[in-house]
Parts: structure tokens; C-alpha cells; sequence
């Protein structure tokens, strides 16, 4: 028996090793997106030489933009087109605006600055053509919908935005960018043939493309102020109660040191102090705790030989030493997956979770930051841009009037089953499925059930737990009021939650102390790169678009 043994042993580790290499290399040929050398924009390649699927993807945020842009722009030759001659009435997409916003522009008053230099144009603005410029680029599109009506019979207009959290913004970017190209083969068609549209329902459509442009081109979930612009959008009232309140209301405090392994400074270029912060934003209780974690640092860091890198990104600087580098980083992710393993079985998985995901308003240098403590509690550029698309640009800021009913479908990755999506009712963090239908307002209850009818509704609790203290949603109650305003975040999986926290804090880590490129860790789990990934998350997220269109 013993002799049998040693004799099938190594054939069955050759036979494992056989298998783990066949993986190995089907994930890298079969199921890897191909090299992408040719997607032609203009109108004859749009319709002939856009076979490829990867044609939706990029690999970076001035490529999806490129695409975006593009395709708005060609929508509006053809609706031109289509108010000549023979071809009046005959295309679905009745008519094309679009708007681009700069939000890398410094200016004490942003709101002012849009409106007094901000207008429609009939193509996007030539400022915007800039590699290196950061804009939010946003697409209202007036179209006829036909089919079964599932709703009342009211309009019901929709906000499909991405990119709010940045290197997340993908995929929302891929399914804005598919949702243009099946217009514009539709209008091709029409155009073609004269066929008059069958079209019985008119639809307003607006696509806000990279809310968060700065942290889509660098790879980050935070903005260039290291904000979460989804936990940005803040009244003043909210503003002041969060910001006088404990900054270790749900226990970010105690996990300090894990969250920030590096010696933060403050505005003055001091050792950052939590007792400080939280006077400075009204904060009168017991600071026993918050003294106790200002020693711990104070103590762990020799502050003559410090010196903080500035903020230019440094997670994407180019390293100096390759292998050195390598063995710093692996040394870094170990250190991290074993602080954040040993929190959350200390603190319990959700509470650990809710630390996090309800964020922090006083260290702006802090992985989690929502604002507020480096600029005197104002929104980020990004957020007025937002609120200017909808409002003045879209003019959907008429939430009152039930003609003006409308869903917001707003893009995210990370949380979940692998490539799977989960349906979240934002205001207080629940999953839709588990939403009470009284609470919700009748005709948005009628699309929650037609979800649930669809098998596009979800049970994934793991998805929802911890966010009951979130607050600050890019899309809840202040730019999507109720009762007319229905939003919720379609939210596709793509790691483990304690491998993304890995990613997050070794990127914040890296762009603010470290010097080290982290920005593939933050792609690696917010972007994955299988081409099984990308079909299922796109058949997803067109799903729900055109789930919400025909509602």
C-alpha cells in the first residue's frame, strides 16, 4: 500500500499541476478581453466595425470619454438629418443636448461659474478636448419608446449616471456607451429605410457620464480632494450635526491605524490630531478616546524624519526599483490583510463594515473622507455639476409634478457575487427586496415589483449590511427628492469585502505617503479584467436600463 502510494503521488501532483496550469492560461487567452486596435468612431465605423464587445470597455477614463463623447455627437448628426426631406419622423431619438463641466476649474463660487459660462451646446465644448482635463460629460436624449406600458401611463424619466466613485465607473461607462451605439444602429435603420417610427411613449433619458473623472483616471474611489462623493451630498443642516458629532460615532476612531497605516498631516503640516479636528468642527463630548489613538501615532512616529508627499497621485508614480518595489508592496498588502482580518473578527464583520462605509468628516487625508473638514462644509465641484444637469440642463428639478417622475439608476462595483448585481434603495442603506412596500411611494412600487417579477431584484444581504449610518448619497432625497424621484444604486460584485478594503487603504496609503504604484490594487478589485465578467455585468446593467424604460 505504502509502495502504491509513492508511486501515484507524483503522478497525482503532476495531474494538479496540469489543471491549475490549464486555468491558468484559459483565464488569460479564453476568457481575457482581446487586444482592442480598432473601433472607429466615425458614422460608417460605428455601424459596420463596432462587432467587437470590447469596443463598450476602455482601459481609461479618456477613452471612455472619447467614446461618449462621440457617439452624442453622432446621434446629433443623425437627428439633423432627420429634420430634412423625407427622413422628418422618422427616427425614434427626437432630439440630442449635451453638456461638459470642468470641475478641475479653481473657483471660490462653482455654482456661479456654471451658470454664468455654462451653456448647451450643439456639440461638446472644445475646452473639454484636453487629455488631461477632468470633466463630467452629460447627454440628454429625447426619445419614443414602444411596447407594453408596465407603468400608468405617466412619463417616467431616467438618470443613469457613472463613475460616481471613480475606477468604479466602468462599467456604468460601458452600459451608457452600448445604450448609444443600439440608438444609433436604430437610427441607421430608420434612416435607411424611411420607416416612420411605431414608437407611442416619449422618454427623457439623461446619462451623466464620469461623476468622479479624477478618480476614474487615476484609479482611485476618491476625488482629487480625496472626497467619496457618495457621501458628499450633505445639507447644511446634516453638515452640522455630522461634523459637531463624535468622529468615532460607529467606531472609525478605533480602527484608525488599520484604515491609515501612515503618519497623517493636518492643513498646517503638523502631526494630524482627531482631538483637534473634532474641536474644530464643534465637537464638545468626552475626547478620551479620540487623545488616546492622537498619543498612539504621536508615539509610533519620529516627526523630524517625516515628510508627507504632496498630492500628485503618488499611487501611480513609477517605482525605482522593480524588485524592491514588488517585495514592498507584498510586504504592505500582507501587513493590511492582516490588521483588517484582525478588526473585523475583533469588531464583528458588519460593524467593522459600518466603521467604514459610514465614513469620516474630519481627516481629509483619511481613506473614507466625506468632505467637509478642507472646505468648510461645501460640496465638491462634482456634486454642483450634478445638481446643474438635472435641475437646469435636464430640467428635471420639477420633482413635484408627477409628469416628472423619474429613476435614478446610479452605477457601482465591489460589493457582492462575482459579477452578479444587487438592487439598493438608497436613504438608509436597505437592499430592495427587503424594502416594505408601504414604504415606498405607489409607482415606484409598481417598478420594485416588476423587478421582483423579472428575477432582477435581490436577496443578497451581505450587499446592505452596515450601511444604516450612511448618509450622503451622490442620488438620495436633497438631488432626488421624493415622492417623485425614485433612486437606487445597482451595485455588481467583484471581490471579497475585506480583500477591497485591502485595495482602498494601501491606494490611500500610497497617494498620500508611500510613493508606491497602488492604483492596480484599487483596479484589480473594482475592475475586473475577465471577459466573462464583462458580458455578465453589461447584459446586467443593460438589463435594468432598459427595464427602467420600459416602465
Amino acid at each position: 500500500m505504502t509502495m502504491l502510494k509513492s508511486l501515484l503521488q507524483p503522478h497525482i501532483l503532476q495531474a494538479l499541476g496540469l489543471i491549475a496550469l490549464c486555468h491558468i492560461v484559459s483565464i488569460y487567452t479564453v476568457d481575457s478581453p482581446k487586444p482592442i486596435y480598432h473601433c472607429p468612431l466615425d458614422r460608417r465605423g460605428l455601424a459596420g466595425l463596432w462587432a467587437d464587445e470590447n469596443c463598450y470597455w476602455s482601459a481609461s477614463y479618456s477613452e471612455s470619454r472619447e467614446k461618449f463623447v462621440a457617439l452624442g455627437n453622432r446621434l446629433k448628426e443623425q437627428v439633423l438629418e432627420a429634420k430634412n426631406g423625407d427622413n422628418q419622423g422618422v427616427l425614434d431619438v427626437l432630439d440630442v443636448q449635451s453638456l461638459s463641466y470642468d470641475i478641475s476649474i479653481a473657483h471660490e463660487d462653482y455654482p456661479a461659474y456654471i451658470k454664468s459660462f455654462l451653456k448647451v451646446n450643439d456639440v461638446f465644448s472644445s475646452q473639454t478636448s484636453v487629455p488631461e482635463t477632468d470633466t463630467i460629460d452629460a447627454i440628454l436624449l429625447t426619445t419614443r419608446i414602444s411596447g407594453s406600458n408596465r407603468n400608468t401611463g405617466e412619463g417616467v424619466n431616467i438618470i443613469h449616471s457613472s463613475g460616481t466613485h471613480g475606477v468604479e465607473g466602468y462599467i456604468g461607462s460601458a452600459v451608457q456607451i452600448r445604450f448609444l451605439h443600439e440608438l444609433f444602429l436604430a437610427n441607421e435603420e430608420q434612416l435607411g429605410s424611411k420607416t416612420a417610427s411605431s414608437g407611442d411613449r416619449v422618454r427623457r433619458v439623461l446619462l451623466i457620464h464620469a461623476i468622479n473623472p479624477f478618480g476614474m483616471r487615476h484609479h482611485r474611489r476618491a476625488n482629487e480632494n480625496n472626497v467619496d462623493l457618495n457621501r458628499n451630498v450633505l445639507s447644511e443642516q446634516m453638515w452640522s450635526h455630522i461634523r459637531q458629532r463624535d468622529p468615532n460615532f460607529v467606531g472609525y476612531v478605533d480602527m484608525d491605524s488599520e484604515l491609515n497605516p501612515f503618519a497623517a498631516k493636518d492643513g498646517n503640516g503638523r502631526l494630524f490630531s482627531w482631538v483637534d479636528a473634532a474641536r474644530n468642527g464643534g465637537f464638545h463630548g468626552d475626547v478620551a478616546k479620540l487623545r488616546q489613538q492622537d498619543e498612539k501615532v504621536k508615539n509610533a512616529v519620529d516627526e523630524s524624519n517625516y515628510s508627507p508627499q504632496k498630492h500628485i497621485a503618488a499611487s501611480l508614480k513609477e517605482p525605482k526599483n522593480t524588485f524592491n518595489s514588488w517585495l514592498d508592496e507584498k510586504k504592505d498588502v500582507l501587513g493590511a490583510i492582516g490588521k483588517v482580518i484582525s478588526s473585523l473578527i475583533r469588531l464583528g464583520y458588519t460593524t467593522g463594515k459600518r466603521a467604514m462605509v459610514a465614513s469620516q468628516y474630519h481627516k481629509p487625508s483619511g481613506v473614507f473622507y466625506g468632505g467637509g473638514a478642507h472646505n468648510n462644509n461645501k460640496w465638491e465641484n462634482s456634486v454642483f455639476a450634478v445638481q446643474h444637469a438635472i435641475s437646469e440642463f435636464a430640467g428635471f428639478d420639477q420633482f413635484n409634478s408627477s409628469s416628472n417622475r423619474t429613476i435614478w439608476i446610479d452605477v457601482h462595483t465591489g460589493l457582492g457575487k462575482y459579477a452578479e448585481y444587487s438592487i439598493l434603495v438608497k436613504g438608509d442603506g436597505g437592499d430592495i427586496s427587503s424594502q416594505p412596500t408601504g414604504q415606498l411611494h405607489t409607482w415606484a412600487s409598481k417598478f420594485t415589483s416588476l423587478l421582483e417579477e423579472s428575477g432582477m431584484s435581490s436577496n443578497d444581504e451581505s450587499v446592505s449590511a452596515g450601511y444604516d449610518q450612511t448618509i450622503g448619497f451622490i442620488n438620495d432625497s436633497i438631488l432626488c427628492p421624493p415622492p417623485n424621484c425614485f433612486p437606487l444604486t445597482q451595485e455588481f460584485g467583484t471581490r471579497p469585502g475585506p480583500a477591497i478594503a485591502v485595495a482602498l487603504i494601501l491606494e490611500n496609503m500610497g497617494y498620500h505617503s508611500a510613493g508606491r504604484k497602488y492604483g492596480h490594487l484599487t483596479s484589480w478589485a473594482f475592475y475586473p479584467q475577465r471577459l466573462s465578467w464583462r458580458r455578465k455585468t453589461l447584459q446586467g446593467g443593460m438589463e435594468m436600463l432598459h427595464a427602467s424604460l420600459d416602465f
